[in-house]
């Protein structure tokens, strides 16, 4: 099978010969070290992983070194690879009947997506990034703000909240001419305790333009991966029932387990995760990597259903030995059927 059968196959409840792997960012220094290059679509080519993510081009406007202006007039700063948000074009209503989106199908907005489609789109599953209802409208206000809004401004909540959804599923629309099969919607909702806002408010509030969204790609025949970090469970069957096909990362740190969330929900969704990317994939011995890979395999991968992955991406701190001794265990023991007392044995 090609990469991007097994991800579809997974996604569509069947059994492919390997356990697919793919990641959301793979950091330039950790690939050039592991194979030579800092291109990502090079990369999955070469060390043949089954999937690469992929995100919408912007035109930015840069303002010194660090700092940069988005075309949604947001100021962004990078810290070593992540743009922060840290100024905020939105703090109001008048704000935002002034706000006008940029063109979701401005000329350029996918040119990285058809360069990895037109390059690896055959053999590889390429998953298009596109935002939620949530992570847009926290970037124009600040997450302070924006969850202030629920309580002090709750339509302004609801308008931010409504326009990204728009925006977003005009982007479905342009995803779905390209021949994109499989998008991932993020970002995060909760931190490693709780959900970061009310469980009841984010049923009342975000989940209903959440599921709207989901229902608009789901219509257009676009598979769903929703991505979150943290504790997820007290909303676990709201995404479950909003029709995603898998949830990522399934984040141990933030008490969500695999094999418990597998036998609520596995006949239901797939996931994708987890190796742990805060210390195992970082410090750990490269034999500790292959027992976490084992025994994630052991809990998620059984009869299918898992796109096994780190707990969030291959960042800055990602040791390339660990990363390579996770690939290749992949491909050492990630072979349908799985040898399940082999796993055992591997996971200790």
């Amino acid at each position: 099978m090609t990469g991007r059968e097994r991800i579809l196959a997974v996604l569509n409840h069947k059994i492919p010969d390997r356990i697919p792997t793919c990641e959301w960012i793979l950091n330039p220094r950790v690939m050039d070290a592991i194979c030579g290059t800092k291109d990502d679509i090079v990369f999955v080519q070469q060390m043949d992983l089954d999937g690469i993510a992929v995100g919408l081009d912007s035109k930015n406007e840069k303002l010194d070194d660090r700092h940069v202006k988005d075309e949604w007039g947001i100021t962004r700063v990078t810290y070593d690879e992540y743009p922060n948000p840290v100024g905020y074009p939105i703090k109001d209503m008048a704000d935002f009947k002034n706000f006008s989106p940029p063109d979701p199908s401005a000329p350029y907005r996918f040119d990285k997506i058809k360069r990895a489609m037109d390059e690896i789109g055959k053999e590889k599953c390429v998953i298009p990034r596109v935002r939620d209802v949530f992570s847009q409208p926290r970037d124009l206000m600040g997450y302070e703000n924006f969850l202030v809004s629920f309580y002090e401004d709750p339509d302004l909540a609801n308008a931010l909240m409504s326009m990204s959804a728009d925006y977003s599923e005009n982007i479905c629309d342009g995803l779905v001419k390209l021949g994109a099969e499989v998008i991932v919607v993020g970002d995060d909702i909760a931190n490693n305790d709780s959900l970061l806002l009310n469980p009841d408010m984010y049923r009342e509030f975000v989940y209903p333009h959440f599921a709207r969204l989901i229902k608009y790609a789901k219509s257009l025949g676009l598979k769903v991966i929703k991505h979150s970090d943290g504790d997820l469970r007290s909303v676990a069957d709201d995404l479950v029932n909003s029709g995603i096909d898998c949830l990522d990362p399934i984040d141990e740190r933030g008490n969500m387990f695999m094999d418990k969330l597998k036998e609520q929900y596995g006949g239901r969704i797939a996931f994708k995760g987890n190796i742990d990317c805060v210390e195992t994939l970082v410090s750990k011995a490269p034999e500790q990597v292959r027992q976490e890979t084992a025994r994630c395999m052991l809990k998620g991968g059984i009869d299918g259903g898992l796109i096994i992955s780190s707990s969030n991406s291959i960042h800055s701190g990602v040791s390339p030995l660990n990363y390579r001794a996770f690939l290749d265990a992949i491909k050492e023991f990630g072979n349908y059927p799985l040898d399940i007392p082999l796993l055992e044995k591997i996971a200790g």
